[in-house]
């Protein structure tokens, strides 16, 4: 939220936003006037689409590639679907805006 210039020390929402992430739910804050009024988190009720685990064998073991997941979902909801579909945790950048996944694609292209 320091990006929009948004405090959440001020009351309990840092702490609840912080606890739903680790249990890897996405969270929306809804602020007004740069003061934050409500979390709503939300979680499918599956990690990935069911073929997923067998992409991400396929593309490892048969085509020898290394399979990275860039996502702009917080971190402990980026592991639990990455250790869902078989991604190492250590090629797993969470939080990404997509001027940073363009810079994660081009440093892992090297």
């Amino acid at each position: 939220m320091q990006r929009f210039d948004v405090d959440l020390s001020h009351n309990r929402l840092s702490t609840n936003l912080k606890e739903l992430e680790q249990t890897g739910k996405t969270v929306v804050i809804l602020c007004i006037d740069k003061t934050a009024r409500l979390l709503i988190s939300m979680e499918e009720e599956h990690l990935a689409k069911p073929e997923s685990q067998a992409i991400v064998k396929y593309l490892r073991e048969e085509l020898h590639l290394k399979v990275a997941m860039i996502t702009g979902d917080n971190e402990h909801t980026a592991l639990k679907v990455a250790n869902h579909v078989g991604i190492d945790p250590k090629l797993v950048t969470a939080r990404a805006y997509p001027h940073q996944k363009r810079n994660v694609v081009k440093r892992l292209q090297k």
